[in-house]
């Protein structure tokens, strides 16, 4: 994520580019990808056991505890709750939203984000934290914090390293990928928790259409399908062009022929995968973009047109949106959780959204 000021400088070009096109105001999903052998593609059932025997030591020993957070959760107003539901169409709904703090000074960045089980969430930091917020009545009730560690067992450090940015997690193995340093590293949390060490799966490629890509402007999304294969999207916020590729089964990564397709002046910045009760698999998308005069606003997606999307801008109490992680319910709706990054700064807020909707009937 950039830096406030490094946003504030980039904030007119931007302005121009999102005065084309009203916020998500012709978003479409994904573009049509290629479908390669799905023995072509990196598999997380497959990979899942050689990362837990290469993340954790060995021995049978408990998992390492998180330290414990003193976190705040505090509701929105019923005024900004009001102001908030009113942007969402119909089939959609506010299940929740909070701005989230702690007496930290470690706490904040939070960029990616998963659904750990049914009672937490997990969030990753741009500067190599991990963060589990416990859910009580699908609210957020307490936290803790982690930090990463290379393959060597040593805390990651300095930008290049510990600059942690999309998050997919699933059997307990969280995957994770980097800007600075663009790559998806697994670590074995369910396992061995805080001690887990960092198992690389891919290096990400650092151009695309034969440019070089900055290296602020690197793999902000990353999900795992539902057959287990591992997908990211590049931000790219200086082209409005956000590439997807694909792990592939010998370590590789490519691009995939697909973009997001970002309404203009806006980065993709999160995206997960879920399948839906009738057996379609769903993509659901963030984007994110900024200028001075508008603040920061996002862009929200799960489905086709205006009924299937979200723009989050002022009035609305909106930051700078991130993370992105989507479950489903029993009744087969889903919740789409979203947190914003604060780059650690007084001047922004963490906040933390829950939204509850009702995929297109065609989307099944």
């Amino acid at each position: 994520m950039k830096p406030l000021a490094a946003l504030l400088a980039s904030g007119l070009s931007l302005l121009t580019l999102a005065a084309c096109t009203a916020p998500g105001a012709e978003i479409e999903p994904l573009t049509a990808e290629p479908a390669p052998a799905a023995a072509l593609l990196w598999q997380a059932e497959t990979a899942a056991g050689a990362i837990r025997a290469a993340s954790c030591p060995p021995g049978d020993s408990a998992p390492q505890a998180f330290q414990t957070l003193p976190l705040t959760a505090a509701p929105l107003t019923p005024k900004q709750a009001d102001v908030l539901s009113g942007r969402l169409p119909a089939g959609a709904r506010l299940a929740g939203a909070w701005e989230l703090g702690a007496d930290d000074p470690n706490f904040g960045g939070l960029s990616g984000l998963a659904v750990e089980d049914e009672a937490s969430l997990l969030a990753v930091t741009d500067a190599g934290g991990w963060v589990r917020i416990a859910l009580t009545g699908g609210a957020p009730a307490s936290a803790s914090i982690a930090y990463m560690r290379g393959a060597g067992g040593k805390f990651l450090h300095g930008k290049l390293e510990n600059d942690a940015e999309g998050l997919a997690y699933r059997d307990g193995v969280a995957y994770v990928s980097f800007e600075r340093d663009f790559r998806i590293e697994a670590f074995a949390i369910g396992t061995c928790g805080a001690a887990a060490k960092a198992v690389e799966i891919a290096a990400l490629p650092a151009a695309f259409e034969g440019k070089p890509l900055d290296a602020n402007e690197g793999p902000e999304a990353l999900t795992l399908t539902p057959e287990g294969h591992l997908r990211f999207g590049f931000e790219g916020a200086s082209t409005s062009v956000s590439p997807v590729g694909r792990v592939l089964a010998d370590g590789s990564a490519a691009w995939s022929g697909a973009r997001a397709a970002n309404p203009a002046g806006f980065a993709l910045v999160g995206m997960d995968s879920v399948r839906l009760s009738g057996g379609t698999d769903l993509d659901i998308t963030l984007f994110r973009a900024f200028d001075p005069l508008r603040g920061a606003r996002s862009v929200l997606r799960w489905g086709p047109g205006e009924a299937g999307q979200l723009a989050l801008s002022r009035p609305a109490l909106t930051d700078n949106f991130e993370g992105l992680a989507a479950q489903t319910l029993d009744s087969g709706d889903l919740r789409l959780w979203i947190v914003s990054d604060d780059n650690f700064s007084n001047l922004q807020r963490t906040l933390l959204y829950a939204f509850d909707v009702t995929p297109a009937p065609g989307a099944e």
